[in-house]
């Protein structure tokens, strides 16, 4: 029963920039498009895309880093996060970059469309044939490894090609002592939890590269890249990392006389719903912050020791695509027993593997109960044989089975981590704007999940 005494439960949970709405019966409209309605056409569980959403987060993040420097700004995706063609098209069409994980990933950009010039290849044990991919390309590599060099002389020398580079540093300041990370259920040490990436150089040992790169033949060095990720959602972070880069390359400057054309500062910034906080609480600090943190040390840096502001690249993935993609389920039996009360969904972990690896906490919203009130508390389960609940002691309106449910937050590390367990056919992923609704990401069957498995002759029996 709809109550207009209570609230919409999107109240406190939506963002500026989400596309969701309820409608006057307390359905989740997604850019105008109902949650029922979508359900009833792609089928369930369903992963929807906000086109909308996509861009305007796309526009944020680069509006809010170039109104802050004086030089060009090329944000590249990291399509670790999503690799959805799709989506890629779109933010090539935004003037996306690309950030790039070895040669699936390069592979998967050019496909949704990418100005090689915009790219790098990231990776600490890249092969010869990735290398050489990145160079025939013309995409950069970020070079984490001493034999990379070597690697890349030897192919441009192969196809003619220059092999254009830059350099991995790590920063290790002593006040990250003070940040307590929060992405993961251990807390830990985050000045050893940096120390112990396998990512990045020291500036000894990167002070000793830099004129092995730039003497090697065919190789040219463009610059440095840093990048620590998601780990503590204060702009004093960002801060800390920002001061202690720009310190590494105005020591390195003074070592070698090599200046950067091109600063790169990575990504990992934490969005306003939060789920990787481990809290259904929202983070009060937005992308502007982060962007000041950032570049007001690094400008202030560079000036200091006369060094010319060289452009500044940076790879964002969940910023992008965190909330643009909504995780849409129905609900199955509802068990009540023990004076406990547990909702099962079809949506399950293998869609959302970070509650299992990361404990990160997602909003479940019961989409076509928005505006009842919320007066039981409830498990709500998916149907696999692990224990790990979608939320755990959540305040939910009454729901019965074929009502729906909805997962905010599914843009990031979640199909691209999904798997397979239990026989679970991976969701379809529709893509919704103002005017259409188009698939495209195929559902699984049964039959694709057992697909490339192969059973011997001998074992097949006789009969």
């Amino acid at each position: 029963m709809t109550s207009s005494n209570v609230k919409s439960a999107l109240e406190g949970v939506a963002t500026a920039n989400d596309h969701l709405s309820s409608d006057a019966n307390g359905m989740l409209q997604i850019e105008g498009r109902s949650a029922e309605s979508l359900l009833e056409e792609f089928g369930s569980p369903l992963y929807v895309v906000s086109e909308a959403t996509l861009r305007t987060n796309f526009r944020r993040i680069r509006d809010a880093f170039q109104s802050r420097w004086p030089k060009p700004v090329n944000v590249m995706y990291a399509i670790k996060a999503n690799n959805n063609l799709a989506i890629r098209a779109i933010l090539h069409e935004e003037g996306a970059g690309g950030d790039c994980f070895g040669e699936g990933e390069l592979y998967a950009t050019f496909l949704g469309g990418a100005d090689h010039d915009k790219l790098v290849m990231n990776g600490t044990n890249k092969t010869y044939a990735e290398l050489s991919a990145a160079v025939k390309a013309g995409v950069r590599v970020n070079v984490d490894a001493a034999d990379e060099i070597g690697m890349l002389s030897e192919i441009a020398a192969e196809t003619g090609r220059t092999a254009r580079v830059c350099l991995r540093v790590k920063v290790t300041p002593q006040e990250l002592e003070q940040f307590v990370p929060d992405y993961t259920a251990r807390p830990f040490n985050m000045l050893d939890g940096v120390r112990g990436m396998q990512w990045g150089y020291s500036i000894e040992a990167a002070a000793a590269m830099v004129p092995e790169v730039l003497s090697a033949p065919g190789v040219e060095l463009d610059g440095y890249h840093l990048h620590v990720g998601r780990s503590n959602p204060e702009p004093d972070y960002y801060e800390t990392l920002a001061r202690a880069y720009v310190e590494t390359i105005v020591e390195l400057h003074r070592r070698t006389g090599y200046t950067p054309d091109i600063v790169n500062i990575g990504g990992g910034y934490a969005r306003e719903r939060d789920p990787e906080s481990r809290s259904l609480a929202l983070n009060p600090h937005e992308i502007e912050e982060y962007a000041e943190s950032i570049t007001g040390p690094l400008l202030t840096g560079l000036e200091g020791a006369g060094i010319p502001t060289p452009v500044l690249w940076m790879e964002p993935g969940r910023y992008v695509v965190g909330n643009a993609v909504v995780l849409l389920g129905r609900v199955g039996s509802v068990k009540r027993d023990l004076e406990k009360v547990w909702v099962n969904v079809d949506v399950s972990v293998n869609n959302l593997m970070r509650i299992e690896t990361a404990h990160s906490t997602y909003h479940v919203l019961a989409a076509n109960h928005l505006l009842e009130a919320h007066d039981e508390v409830v498990d709500i389960v998916g149907p696999l044989c692990l224990g790990a609940p979608l939320g755990a002691g959540r305040h939910f309106p009454h729901v019965e089975r074929d009502d729906i449910v909805a997962v905010l937050d599914a843009g990031m590390y979640a199909e691209t981590a999904a798997n397979q367990m239990n026989g679970v056919p991976r969701p379809a992923t529709v893509l919704v704007n103002e005017s259409d609704a188009e698939v495209i990401k195929e559902r699984e069957s049964i039959q694709d999940v057992f697909v490339h498995h192969r059973i011997p002759v001998r074992l097949r029996g006789g009969g």
